[in-house]
């Protein structure tokens, strides 16, 4: 049965994500290469206070990413597609093989600056529910806001200026929505992102790309990324357009992925798919106890 692997975006990460992986041979090169990019272990980054700043959370959740990949690798783990979500992306490119460990930390770094830097105003992301697409859209043209995400039929990421959220949050509540602000400073995957796509761009341009070991998915529009130039388009154009998750998943279903694992830190996109697609066997690697757990039932669904 065909196998495929979700890394998930900015939000989940916390100061004890990473207690299943610190014993695990195979994480170790991938923390290394991440003390050696940020001058710190990732222990001591994911104790500090600073865990959610996009400078420091998008490089530790690229990290986290990978070391749960490489450690849950078995021989009868044989992955047939990975698809990345926001941030999620650019791990996904590590787990493949198509960029290095240390390139795919010093891309997240750079990545989260340059993301700062784009707009310099207040800004953040809300995740709605309960609301078609058209009616959203909608709303977001009256208050300046665009959605950044789309997680299925009803289910919405929103980014935009901090006001202009706390505005549309009480429009979209008065129509029978619910929300949530969620920990993340920037407007992802909006047009205020756009001064960040040319720099990110010339950086990915100076990158050395690996041939992927498995097909790798585009996350602004769920297609099978074939080339060098591809990879860098799609890296730099999501910046600053929506995210079709709804999309990739309906890809992994149509390339026969019917078992899905979720890596450390998310549980997100597991239950999305679980809710989507029924018949999929989708779990995330954080529902489990040990690596060798997860390992056993990723080997045992997947036959």
């Amino acid at each position: 049965m065909s196998i495929g692997v979700l890394c998930p975006g900015q939000n989940a990460q916390s100061a004890s994500v990473v207690d299943l992986l610190f014993a695990q041979p195979e994480a170790q090169p991938i923390f290394e290469a991440f003390h050696s990019v940020m001058g710190r272990s990732i222990g001591a980054v994911v104790s500090s206070e600073d865990l959610h700043r996009n400078a420091v959370a998008q490089p530790v959740i690229c990290a986290i990413e990978m070391a749960s990949f490489f450690a849950i690798s078995r021989p009868g783990i044989i992955v047939s597609c990975i698809a990345g979500y926001s941030i999620g992306e650019l791990a996904a490119y590590g787990c493949a093989g198509a960029i290095n460990t240390a390139d795919v930390i010093r891309l997240a770094v750079l990545r989260a600056e340059l993301m700062d830097k784009a707009w310099s105003a207040p800004s953040g992301m809300m995740a709605v529910r309960g609301m078609s697409e058209q009616a959203l859209e909608r709303i977001c043209r009256q208050h300046d806001t665009y959605i950044a995400i789309c997680n299925g039929m009803d289910r919405f990421v929103v980014g935009g200026g901090t006001d202009a959220l706390g505005d549309m949050d009480r429009a979209v509540q008065k129509m029978g929505a619910r929300t949530i602000s969620l920990p993340i400073s920037i407007a992802s995957h909006t047009p205020f992102m756009t001064n960040a796509v040319d720099p990110f761009r010339r950086v990915l341009e100076q990158t050395t790309f690996h041939a992927p070991a498995f097909p790798i998915l585009s996350g602004i529009d769920g297609s099978r990324v074939r080339t060098r130039a591809e990879a860098i388009e799609k890296l730099a154009g999501q910046l600053n357009t929506r995210i079709d998750w709804m999309t990739c998943l309906s890809t992994l279903e149509e390339r026969g992925c019917k078992v899905l694992l979720e890596l450390l830190p998310g549980t997100d996109l597991a239950a999305i798919a679980r809710e989507r697609q029924p018949d999929t066997k989708s779990r995330s690697f954080a529902d489990f106890r040990s690596v060798d757990g997860a390992a056993k039932w990723f080997i045992r669904a997947s036959q």
